[in-house]
C-alpha cells in the first residue's frame, strides 16, 4: 500500500553485440526508518508466511504497467523477466491468474518473461506442466532459473518445455573447480541450442568470463560486469531511450 517495495532492474546483455537485449525486475525494500532491507532478510519470511504469492503479483503487475507506459511513450522495450515462486505453482488458475493481471495493462505477452526455479519441478509436477503450456501457448516465454542448482536439472529439462535457461552462477566461482565448472557450462549451452532454448548466464564479474560465454554463443550475460540492479528510472536513461 506504500509502494515501498520497488522494482529494479538489471540489464541481461547480448554477446557479440554488447547490447541491450533483456533484463530481470528485482525486488527492493526501501523501508521509511530502516531505509534499504536487503532481501535475503525479507523474502525467506515472505516464503514461509505466504505473503510472497501478494509480492509476486505486485512485481508482475509493476512490469506491466511499466512496459505499457514506455510501449505509449514509444520507447523500444525489451523482454523483463518475473519471478514466479513455487508457492504459486499449487494453483491450477495460475496461467489465467497471470495472464489477467498483464491484460490489464494491455501489454503484448512476449514482452514479459516468466522465470520459475527448478525446485518448483518437485512440488505438483503435473499442474507445473500444465501451467507452463498454458503460459507459451499465451505467448509468455519461460525460463528456468538456477539451473545446476538442484539434484534433478536434466530430467525437469526432458519433461518440461520452456523457452530459457538460466546457467547457476556457481558455476563461475571456485578455483578449485572453475575448469570443470566451465566445461559443464559448455555443454549446457549446447544442449540448450539443441532443445532451441535461449541461453543466460548470470553472475557474471569478469571480462575472462564474458570472453568465454561469448565463444560458446551463450546468448545473454547479466552480471556486475555490465551492470548492477539499478531503479526504473536509472535503467530508462541509461537504456531505454525513443
Amino acid at each position: 500500500n506504500n509502494r515501498e517495495f520497488q522494482v529494479y532492474l538489471q540489464p541481461k546483455i547480448s554477446t557479440g553485440t554488447e547490447k541491450l537485449g533483456g533484463a530481470e525486475a528485482l525486488v527492493r525494500w526501501i523501508h521509511p526508518t530502516e531505509g534499504f532491507v536487503p532481501p535475503n532478510r525479507f523474502i525467506p519470511i515472505f516464503e514461509n508466511n505466504g505473503f510472497i504469492l501478494k509480492l509476486d503479483d505486485y512485481m508482475l503487475e509493476e512490469v506491466a504497467s511499466q512496459q505499457a507506459k514506455w510501449i505509449a511513450e514509444g520507447k523500444q522495450v525489451v523482454p523483463i523477466s518475473v519471478n514466479v515462486s513455487r508457492a504459486h505453482f499449487t494453483r491450477e488458475d495460475l496461467a489465467e491468474h497471470i495472464c489477467e493481471i498483464v491484460d490489464r495493462y494491455q501489454v503484448p505477452h512476449d514482452v514479459i518473461e516468466l522465470e520459475l526455479t527448478e525446485s518448483a519441478f518437485f512440488d505438483d509436477k503435473e499442474t507445473l506442466l500444465s501451467t507452463v503450456k498454458k503460459l507459451r501457448d499465451t505467448g509468455f516465454s519461460v525460463s528456468m532459473d538456477d539451473f545446476g542448482a538442484g539434484y534433478s536439472s536434466l530430467n525437469s529439462l526432458k519433461e518440461l518445455s520452456i523457452d530459457v535457461l538460466k546457467i547457476d552462477a556457481d558455476f563461475f566461482r571456485g578455483a578449485d573447480s572453475l575448469e570443470r565448472g566451465m566445461l559443464i557450462v559448455s555443454e549446457v549451452i549446447d544442449l540448450a541450442k539443441k532443445l532451441d532454448m535461449k541461453i543466460v548466464a548470470e553472475g557474471i564479474e569478469s571480462k575472462e568470463q564474458v570472453e568465454f560465454l561469448t565463444a560458446q554463443e551463450c546468448d545473454l550475460i547479466q552480471g556486475y560486469y555490465y551492470a548492477k540492479p539499478m531503479p526504473l528510472a536509472e535503467f530508462e536513461q541509461k537504456y531505454n531511450q525513443n
